[in-house]
């Protein structure tokens, strides 16, 4: 799984994004039609002449390189999906270029086409821990090494409202160029609604953190990166298709969506039945704080796809003697849903401290992010300004996940999702604490130092403790 924020400006909050569509069926049809009809209404009520006229057209770039090793830890036992004791000797990198192509097309509204390239392996065979310590790794090696269009999109930004009670009750809105690569051209300095259609990442529009962002800019482990029990709609690189709907410049922000959901658990291709497999999220942000960059994000989703049950992959194997397996008990139209709630806030102007809490009702199998049915998270952030390295930062967080009791069965029954596997499993929540030290070495250039603690892997006490060292290289132009 690998969520990409795309941002030139690596130590700077990342400007909030955001991307959708989904293909296929009558009701896809419906669904594209509607949201041409929306981008086209919204064209028209724009004002034709924005001030001052921003630049057509952008492009960037972004390269990032991670490389972790694993010594030798306590493994009495290893199953089909166990993080695999390798020792120091095998170390794992994984390789990811992205292009960046955005051009205005009217007021308000432009395009973007990001090529990508992901290449490599995860440390430990890329399985066996929940909050998996590097968010670049893909799930199935088959599709490595083959390049794709990591996100498509068009977004609309229609201003509405004035900028205060004293200001002038209409006046002109200003477009305004904003260097970054997810949110190119737009109104940051008044209220508006933002529609975004086509191929996205979820996380650039959900969830957001300021110190956290994503794996290229910030700690790397899954369990940090995203809250892990929201089970987001992606392929298995982290990307999906749909429409998105923003409220953005006030007090309280609202942002909601529909995308599509993949075939499979974890799989490359999407479901074309929209009416059966689609997923909806809705989020509120409470900017309560905007000094000090304090806000509260309140999450909930619900997902739609042809999923299994824990209980009757359980029930079917009951007897048998054989261990359950959750596919042979899919079925279209089950749902999965769960809540998140995100807060961080700036002590000052270079200590930041966050925190995430999570759940989801875990009777469906785990299908797209991680197996996670609970998480809590705590961190802190200390910009380097004392020791004269005002562009460094460090990082210590620490998460706790759990899982939910019919998963929890099916595992200790020896049964394998897509991420977990021990074969059997002496049951304890998984604990990972994560300090990483980013060093700013040019304004385009980073490197990370990053140092992992996994207690109960997998969930499982008899297994670890697992030390992950690792370094990353990022590259921005």
């Amino acid at each position: 799984m690998a969520i990409r924020r795309f941002d030139r400006t690596a130590h700077t909050p990342a400007a909030r994004t955001w991307p959708p569509s989904s293909p296929c069926g009558r009701s896809a049809k419906a669904f594209i039609a509607l949201a041409v009809s929306l981008l086209a209404s919204a064209a028209r009520a724009q004002d034709p002449k924005p001030s001052p006229d921003p630049p057509r057209w952008d492009w960037g770039l972004q390269v990032t390189t991670i490389t972790q090793f694993a010594p030798s830890f306590h493994s009495p036992y290893e199953g089909a999906n166990s993080f695999k004791n390798e020792g120091s000797g095998k170390p794992a990198t994984t390789f990811v270029p992205t292009i960046f192509l955005g051009a205005r097309l009217w007021s308000g509204a432009w395009v973007s086409v990001q090529p990508e390239f992901s290449d490599g392996s995860g440390v430990g065979g890329g399985t066996g821990i929940a909050a998996y310590p590097n968010q670049d790794v893909l799930r199935i090696p088959a599709l490595a090494g083959r390049p794709y269009l990591a996100r498509v999109f068009i977004q609309q930004a229609i201003p509405i409202g004035a900028l205060s009670a004293a200001d002038d009750p209409a006046p002109k809105a200003e477009e305004k160029f904003l260097p970054s690569g997810n949110h190119l051209f737009g109104y940051p300095d008044r209220p508006r609604i933002e529609l975004t259609f086509g191929k996205v990442s979820l996380p650039d529009f959900y969830d957001g953190n300021d110190v956290l962002k994503d794996g290229h800019h910030g700690v790397m482990s899954w369990g940090l990166v995203n809250t892990g029990s929201w089970d987001y709609a992606a392929d298995t690189r982290g990307y999906t298709w749909g429409l998105t709907v923003a409220l953005e410049g006030l007090p309280v922000a609202v942002r909601g969506g529909t995308y599509a959901m993949p075939e499979i658990a974890n799989g490359p291709t999407y479901d074309h039945e929209f009416s059966r497999a689609h997923a909806e999220n809705l989020e509120f942000e409470w900017d309560f704080d905007p000094e000090h960059q304090g806000d509260v994000r309140l999450l909930g989703y619900v997902n739609h796809a042809r999923m299994g049950s824990y209980d009757e992959a359980l029930a079917l194997a009951q007897g048998s003697g054989a261990p359950p397996e959750i596919t042979a008990t899919r079925e279209a139209g089950r749902r999965k849903y769960g809540l998140s709630l995100n807060a961080q806030r700036f002590l000052t102007r270079d200590l930041g401290i966050f925190t995430r809490l999570g759940w989801n009702d875990g009777h469906t199998e785990s299908f797209v992010y991680t197996e996670i049915d609970r998480t809590a998270v705590l961190g802190l952030s200390q910009a380097g300004s004392p020791w004269k390295r005002p562009g460094d930062r460090v990082i210590a967080a620490v998460v706790l996940n759990g899982l939910s009791g019919p998963h929890r069965r099916y595992l200790e029954a020896g049964g394998l999702g897509f991420q977990l596997g021990d074969g059997r499993l002496n049951y304890r929540p998984e604990l990972v604490r994560e300090l990483q030290y980013l060093a700013e070495v040019t304004s385009a250039v980073s490197i990370g130092l990053d140092a992992q603690y996994a207690v109960n892997p997998g969930y499982n006490r008899d297994r670890g403790p697992i030390t992950i060292w690792g370094i990353r290289l990022h590259l921005h132009i």
